[in-house]
């Protein structure tokens, strides 16, 4: 399994892109929607990142009105009934579908079973975690203001049969959406163990898709793809990154058939 990764970390290293700042706008592009059109609902978002107010933004600059919500904190606020909690409980979760987890920090033993059965209960789980976060920049690694920098959700990923690497993988756009990852991590089966989620990873190994009970989960081995400063470039990688997490959303809350 390792070789195989090794080949995949190979192939993603060939394709790693040029900087963002280096890209052409796309000509005529309006800002591209982060959510897609979807009932209005309770829904959970949990991170250890800035998304409420922005980086390096305290309560006085919010007073004095310098708060920079993060793209997805804004929509989900305007379009949903959201909800910040800080811990992750059966009240919490209460008449609540989609969970919506960005580099989360590390969750008590109680919480991961919360999460878990909120999932086998039919929940639905967007995850981001990244094995070597870069934003926010500027925010050294021991300041107490700064988000997890490596993600501590490998309980969970391992009681579903996955386990996350960190391939040491710089930057990589992703097949046909274009979306931009860097130092992305990469999703394997973990060995000696099978789990109890049926999981499905892509060819990148940077996405899995789990159905857990009558629930599902997509995993994604990146958080840096919703650096904000990505998100609000024009060019391709801006509304391509975008379009990724309307995309895994829509995918995620839609009804099957069937």
């Amino acid at each position: 399994m390792r070789a195989g990764l090794a080949l995949v970390a190979a192939s993603l290293a060939a394709a790693a892109c040029a900087p963002a700042a280096s890209e052409q706008p796309e000509q005529g592009a309006a800002v591209a929607a982060i959510l897609p059109d979807m009932p209005r609902q309770k829904v959970v978002l949990m991170s250890s990142l800035p998304l409420v107010y922005g980086a390096g933004v305290d309560m006085a600059g919010v007073i004095a009105g310098q708060a920079e919500p993060h793209p997805l904190h804004e929509a989900l606020a305007a379009a949903h009934d959201l909800r910040l909690p800080d811990a992750l409980d059966a009240a919490a979760l209460k008449g609540v579908r989609l969970v919506i987890l960005v580099q989360p920090r590390a969750f008590a033993p109680a919480e991961l079973v919360a999460l878990d059965d909120h999932v086998r209960s039919g929940g639905r789980l967007l995850l981001f975690a990244d094995p070597q976060l870069d934003w926010p920049h500027g925010i050294g690694l021991a300041d107490p203001r700064g988000p997890l920098r490596s993600s501590l959700i490998s309980p969970l990923l391992a009681h579903w049969g996955l386990e996350l690497q960190n391939p040491g993988i710089e930057s990589v756009r992703l097949g046909k959406s274009g979306v931009l990852l860097v130092h992305p991590g990469q999703f394997g089966v973990l060995q000696g163990k099978s789990g109890d989620g049926l999981c499905r990873i892509d060819s990148a190994a940077a996405v899995a898709r789990c159905r857990v009970g009558q629930g599902r989960a997509v995993i994604v081995a990146d958080a840096d793809l919703l650096d904000p400063e990505i998100l609000a470039n024009p060019a391709q990688s801006g509304p391509a990154n975008r379009r990724f997490v309307r995309d895994l959303l829509r995918e995620l809350t839609q009804e099957e058939s069937g």
